[in-house]
């Protein structure tokens, strides 16, 4: 027989404790990435409103340039700051965090390029990724036509926009050859940046920031190719910025213990602990380790690209080859588990120290939306995004 008082007693108890229980932490945020040509971005009201309307808190805006010979930039394939510009605006009066991350890429690559007509015959017109350029971004094409010029271009956002939150730019973005042979320009560059967010006033309105590829975290691609010199310029380089992120595509198979590895589908949670486990491997084996950086001046880290591809979980950054009916059925199950991790990930309160993380939309398999092509949308990726989204408006708003 239940006993009244007791009862009441145990409510009131149950009712305590729930009020004295800490809240769960915010997961950090998830953005979107938003790409283009030049021209790419004359729709921004359009793509901002889809944006908003899921719950995304941060937009990555990626503006694509024709890196079309030996330190040879065609500006003109890209956005012009007036374009870009009013893209970021709307973007900023609308409540999102913003980054400008720009891409140098392949001619090849280019809306209307003509492989066989065409004028160009350097081995970039046809480079399968952006990693294997030779850019010194001490030259004035990379220098004065991308940096710099972003920065001017967020100058006058900013002036408009005076209560905006500070925006991220990175200065290179998975240009993984020319820190390899060139850190100590890159050292150049950031303080030519600097100096020019003082002329500009932009004081810490403007975070500079760097957006390494995942090969930084294989020693045989990266560091083991840098003598001690080059290595301490890095370094020094890295401790510079505000910021570091990183387009995390390792294994996001290995937190799944040995035995079972490669016999079952990782869990949601076991994805989750492959990106702790790669992000402490980063800071410790890496930063610290190789680089033998000060834990007090490594940069806060953020994941600044995520997607699974044709590689499926254990290689997400492979995207192409085709796929049978069956293998893309499981392909799309994989994509699924790996986007439910990275919001398992983003809402961890003990062992990730990102600050945010940034969904690759672009292409087959990373396309989860079907914004592309409906035929390339992912529904149990998208609806892993939207549920992580949901949890991240914990007070209700939208961004």
């Amino acid at each position: 027989m239940n006993h009244p008082v007791r009862t009441l007693a145990l409510v009131a108890g149950l009712a305590l404790m729930s009020a004295k229980a800490p809240a769960a932490p915010r997961p950090a945020p998830l953005g979107v990435t938003y790409s283009g040509w030049r021209g790419g971005f004359a729709d921004h009201a359009t793509r901002l409103a889809k944006f908003r309307k899921l719950g995304f808190p941060l937009v990555s805006f990626v503006p694509s340039y024709s890196y079309v010979g030996l330190n040879k930039i065609d500006l003109a394939s890209g956005p012009t700051p007036d374009e870009l510009g009013a893209a970021v605006e709307a973007a900023l009066r609308a409540g999102f965090l913003v980054v400008v991350k720009p891409h140098l890429n392949p001619p090849a690559f280019q809306p209307g390029f003509d492989s066989f007509g065409g004028d160009n015959y350097s081995w970039r017109a046809q480079c399968p990724w952006r990693g294997f350029f030779d850019v010194d971004p001490m030259t004035a094409d990379y220098r004065e036509g991308i940096i710099l010029a972003q920065l001017r271009m967020l100058k006058g956002v900013l002036e408009r926009v005076p209560a905006a939150a500070p925006v991220r730019l990175e200065l290179g973005v998975e240009l993984m050859n020319s820190p390899v042979e060139f850190p100590d320009r890159w050292e150049r560059l950031l303080a030519a940046a600097r100096a020019e967010l003082k002329r500009l006033g932009l004081g810490k309105r403007v975070l500079l920031s760097h957006n390494f590829e995942h090969h930084l975290e294989i020693p045989e691609d990266f560091l083991d190719r840098m003598d001690p010199r080059r290595k301490q310029a890095l370094g020094r380089y890295i401790a510079g910025l505000d910021a570091l992120a990183l387009s995390q595509y390792m294994d996001l198979t290995v937190a799944v213990p040995a035995a079972e590895r490669g016999k079952r589908l990782p869990t949601a949670d076991e994805v989750a602990q492959a990106l702790v486990q790669h992000e402490t491997d980063f800071r410790k084996r890496i930063l610290e380790g190789m680089l033998r950086l000060d834990p007090r001046k490594i940069p806060p880290i953020h994941i600044g690209e995520f997607g699974v591809g044709r590689g499926g979980l254990k290689h997400p950054n492979l995207w192409s080859g085709d796929a049978t009916p069956a293998q893309e059925q499981e392909l799309a199950r994989q994509i699924a588990r790996g986007h439910e991790g990275l919001v398992r990930y983003l809402a961890l309160g003990e062992g990730r120290t990102a600050g945010s993380a940034v969904l690759w939309v672009t292409g087959w398999h990373y396309d989860i939306f079907g914004w592309m092509s409906p035929k390339y949308a992912i529904p149990g990726a998208a609806a892993a995004i939207e549920a992580g989204l949901a949890a991240y408006r914990t007070d209700g708003t939208r961004p």
